[in-house]
């Protein structure tokens, strides 16, 4: 009797239904911890700062054209990504099978990227030196640095520099916007640091790996959706449109006996509610804007210090007859040392189907990041100046754009940089000091969309354990 007494106390404490918990940050980290919360029976309340739901995941269409202003595509490599998908049922749209060919420029031309050993042994982007020191990698056992060691330090000790310029350093662009010599490879590709730990190698070691079964992972595809990645964020948001309050800043948080006071301003008005949890989904460089009992708080303004470099999407349309160059394949990337003011280009319009009107083609360009942060500071006009002097030398185009839209990001990708490892123990050392409280996002176990997706995941699985369904 006293044990089923006991079971029913836990049972009314732990129901979702009498928890209130508080999300920070409507965007697709936000979205996907409302998500599964609401699998487990908790209704969350969202706070979106901005007057719009997805964060940087935006789609707009324009003339015929459908542009994305932040990421284009969605790497899907675990299935319980794919199932959340298909749970709001939505249908997937990968990417042309010709998207498997992409490009790194290379004196000035765009060169493709080697897809099997044939095309590596014959490919001009590396030396036959380099190409040996990839083919041997797995002999080598040398050592890392005593020293946390940089993405650019640990490619040129396994690989050499080559690999670096003409392979690291692009990708890095295209991915973190970031430069290889700052971030670091412990943090930014913790997987490629372990194996490496672990196996003595990368090649040797994704090899064994390939033995260890990932019960969650398909395989890998590059896809979107009908009308666009923010289809993904909308529908999500669909589940929680009466829980989500947009344009609504948090300015405090405060301990109210075992449960917290979250005080926000809306239309120049400041309100509160009072929750049990907080889930912290707002990029970091936001959190100074948030006191803690009506005071400053040090961690969070140490938290607010991660670099997030600007990054500029401009989406360029045109005419298909006046782009000379084969739009087949996924884009560009460019290398540092190519001397060129982008980072290069998406061949937009043949990613995906029906993005543009018929003869038209879509390319995306990519400017800024942590190679040229002078360019936030540019006008439109004289950006658009630098990118049709590298398209033209690219892509051959000598014709104006019949359309154009311009995205800037201000802040954009958190900069894993050497020593990161201190910003998460920050991170840890706050969820801490502030029991219940909580941070997901893209600055705590990776920047994909997916990386994003599972840490949220995470979050709800490991913190809010009780299902109402059980």
């Amino acid at each position: 009797m006293i044990m089923k007494i006991g079971l029913m106390l836990l049972w009314i404490l732990s129901n979702p239904m009498n928890k209130k918990i508080a999300i920070i940050g409507g965007g697709i980290s936000g979205l996907t911890a409302a998500y599964y919360l609401n699998k487990k029976g908790y209704s969350p309340t969202i706070f979106e700062a901005s007057s719009q739901i997805g964060g940087v995941i935006q789609t707009k269409k324009i003339d015929g054209f459908t542009i994305e202003t932040g990421p284009n595509t969605i790497l899907l490599s675990d299935q319980r990504t794919e199932d959340m998908i298909s749970d709001l049922g939505l249908c997937i749209e990968d990417a042309s099978p010709e998207s498997t060919k992409r490009y790194i420029v290379k004196n000035g031309k765009c060169t493709a990227i080697p897809m099997s050993f044939r095309s590596f042994f014959s490919t001009s982007l590396f030396s036959f030196s380099t190409k040996f020191k990839i083919l041997t990698e797995f002999l080598r056992r040398n050592k890392p640095l005593e020293a946390e060691e940089s993405i650019s330090q640990f490619i040129i000790r396994r690989f050499g520099k080559e690999v670096l310029h003409y392979a690291i350093n692009p990708f890095i662009a295209g991915t973190y916007a970031g430069e290889p010599d700052r971030l670091s490879m412990k943090h930014a590709f913790p997987q490629f640091y372990e194996i490496e730990k672990q196996h003595g190698s990368i090649i040797g070691g994704l090899f064994k790996e390939r033995k260890n079964k990932n019960p969650f992972k398909i395989k890998r595809r590059t896809i979107s959706f009908l009308c666009g990645i923010s289809t993904f964020t909308q529908k999500l948001a669909e589940q929680f449109r009466e829980s989500i309050i947009i344009q609504s800043q948090v300015i405090d948080i405060s301990k109210n006996e075992n449960r917290y006071k979250i005080k926000f301003t809306q239309n120049n008005d400041e309100k509160s509610i009072i929750c049990d949890n907080i889930i912290c989904t707002t990029p970091t460089h936001a959190l100074k804007k948030i006191t803690i009992d009506g005071k400053p708080f040090q961690d969070f303004n140490e938290l607010s210090t991660i670099n997030y470099p600007s990054v500029i999407s401009v989406s360029l349309g045109y005419n298909s007859e006046d782009i000379p160059h084969d739009l087949s394949g996924f884009g560009a990337l460019v290398p540092k040392r190519e001397n060129m003011n982008i980072l290069g280009v998406l061949f937009s319009s043949s990613l995906f189907n029906n993005r543009t009107p018929q003869g038209k083609s879509l390319l995306t360009v990519f400017m800024g990041g942590s190679r040229h942060p002078q360019h936030f500071k540019l006008e439109n006009n004289e950006r658009l100046s630098l990118i049709y002097g590298d398209l033209k030398k690219l892509l051959g185009i000598r014709s104006k754009p019949i359309f154009t839209h311009e995205s800037v990001w201000k802040k954009s990708i958190p900069q894993y940089h050497v020593g990161y490892g201190h910003y998460k123990s920050i991170l840890n050392m706050v969820e801490t000091k502030l029991p219940g409280f909580y941070f997901a996002g893209n600055y705590v176990n990776g920047i994909s969309i997916q990386d994003t997706i599972l840490t949220s995941m995470n979050v709800v699985n490991e913190k809010f354990n009780f299902d109402v369904r059980d």
